[in-house]
């Protein structure tokens, strides 16, 4: 046990060694401008005269009111053509292959991560085969919540999108729980890594073999932290106080959850020649 420890660790210290000089990079701002909603666009509705309503039935569902109303068949704009597709010439062609052949790898990174006090995450991989998957299980001293916003990095000649599963661990808060029924709580045996993560980021491999391409880009992800921890952090601390504020905003002027609800509809016979707007009749 204690040899395959080491030597995971020595892989993991080799290929930091051998990879200084593909350092993993951002491929967008961490800090992004806040997003500005445009103006609502006008609701397009169409007004329905009183006398041209057929017939209308009222229901609550759920404490919801729903009117279906049938209506007189009404004049609609015709729907455009299509635009006519543009073949591409040869020129085009050509630059689009020269640009799909020199764009770098994609991998999606999906992991699964565990927080604990905020200050250890527990990190879960698979290692796919043709016919079999080998979980690993891997302890970093980095906050994984702090890469919420980050979407892409690259790393060696791959970019990575990053997609995992996240949640949270009170080592405190377990332990009172389980006091509470009379029983025992035994915490993860965290392996001992640097204190400070902003200067030493750092993971351990404690279970499984995963291979040097699944650990680039775990290497990678530390990488990005100790270059860019501050935008991280203080991102991650941005967007939980909108959200908190977001949230505090809803309680306190609640949407009205259940709006009455009109649902109106017309029939035409396949073989009827409806008026359009164009060709006479009161468009309504």
């Amino acid at each position: 046990m204690k040899a395959s420890y080491f030597l995971l660790l020595f892989l993991v210290t080799t290929l930091t060694a051998q990879e200084v000089a593909t350092r993993a990079t951002l491929l967008a701002p961490i800090i992004r401008e806040p997003v500005v909603q445009p103006p609502p666009k006008p609701v397009l509705r169409i007004e329905v005269p009183a006398d041209s309503i057929i017939e209308s039935q009222d229901s609550i569902i759920d404490g919801q009111k729903i009117t279906i109303q049938e209506i007189e068949p009404i004049a609609l704009p015709p729907i455009p053509p299509p635009p006519v597709p543009r073949p591409l010439t040869a020129e085009q062609i050509a630059a689009r292959e020269a640009l799909i052949a020199r764009a770098p790898k994609h991998r999606s990174l999906m992991l699964s991560c565990t927080v604990y006090d905020g200050k250890h995450t527990l990190i879960r991989g698979i290692t796919r085969t043709e016919n079999t998957a080998h979980h690993w299980e891997a302890w970093s001293n980095i906050n994984f919540r702090h890469f919420n916003t980050l979407q892409r990095f690259q790393k060696n000649d791959i970019v990575f999108s990053l997609l995992f599963g996240i949640g949270d661990e009170d080592t405190a808060r377990n332990a009172a729980r389980h006091a509470r029924f009379g029983k025992a709580y035994t915490p993860p045996a965290i392996p001992e890594l640097p204190a400070d993560s902003t200067t030493e980021p750092r993971f351990i491999v404690t279970k499984g073999t995963p291979t040097a391409e699944d650990l680039a880009p775990i290497i990678g992800l530390h990488e990005i932290y100790h270059d860019h921890h501050i935008d991280l952090i203080s991102e991650y601390h941005r967007i939980k106080t909108l959200r908190e504020q977001e949230a505090a905003e809803r309680l306190a002027n609640p949407p009205d959850p259940k709006p009455d609800i009109i649902i109106q509809h017309c029939t035409v016979s396949p073989d009827a020649q409806t008026p359009t707007a164009n060709e006479g009749g009161e468009n309504k």
